[in-house]
């Protein structure tokens, strides 16, 4: 967060200027991105670290070195405030509209929410296209997996720091929502229908934003990209 929080005021003072964020929203840079080589073996199944073959363990550590090195990742967010959530149907300032309904559960009580678009950049995507152009199968898989952890620890950093300046101003952050995924409410599974992702996009003005949506598709580019929306609820 840039330009809403002044350090040098005691943390019981700070305030989050919503009025400037919703007019502009921010950018976030989370730190470098450090991946365990044995996480990723074991995410792609390995369970016995003795036992990987050693061409697949020198593989695995170029491929994470590669990525470690190469990856950018920033987030860009966006607060909004909600005019009303109800029946499934969360209603935002500049005429957003979003349905899914898992929203009466995670968003109740909150009086704002956060929109997100996180990408690593296109790094990954184009160490993918010199794999696949020399066969390297492998280099793919462990890219893919390598991939999705740096992405994973990127939100969890964003997460920490949104909890973070949004603490002096006494808001809780809800769990992240996002289109395309799941939620079991009522022992019934809902999903937030990824057709709805060019919405969390509305929240940015045209241009803004270093990820795009795909031409008659929902999928973003970079590949590595991730959409979402934080609830914040007044405590």
């Amino acid at each position: 967060m840039f330009g809403v929080v002044d350090p040098s005021c005691k943390i019981q003072e700070q305030k989050v200027d919503y009025k400037l964020l919703n007019i502009r929203g921010s950018m976030f840079e989370p730190m470098a991105i450090e991946l365990s080589v044995d996480k990723v073996l074991r995410m792609l199944g390995y369970t016995d670290m003795e036992r990987v073959r050693p061409a697949v363990r020198s593989i695995s550590e170029e491929v994470v070195a590669q990525v470690e090195d190469v990856v950018r990742p920033t987030v860009h967010f966006k607060h909004k405030t909600i005019k009303s959530c109800s029946d499934g149907v969360l209603e935002i300032e500049g005429g957003i509209v979003l349905h899914c309904k898992a929203f009466q559960r995670y968003m109740d009580g909150c009086d704002k929410v956060v929109a997100l678009v996180l990408t690593l950049g296109r790094s990954i995507d184009e160490l993918e296209d010199k794999f696949s152009a020399n066969d390297q199968l492998l280099e793919m898989v462990i890219l893919e997996m390598a991939g999705w952890l740096a992405i994973e620890q990127a939100t969890k950093q964003f997460t920490i720091h949104l909890r973070d300046i949004e603490k002096p101003g006494r808001h809780r952050l809800s769990r992240r929502m996002a289109p395309g995924y799941g939620y079991k409410i009522d022992g019934k599974k809902c999903t937030w229908a990824l057709e709805e992702q060019p919405k969390i996009f509305e929240f940015f003005d045209p241009g803004c934003l270093p990820v795009q949506l795909l031409e008659n598709s929902c999928a973003m580019t970079p590949k590595m990209s991730r959409s979402g929306l934080f609830g914040l609820q007044p405590y």
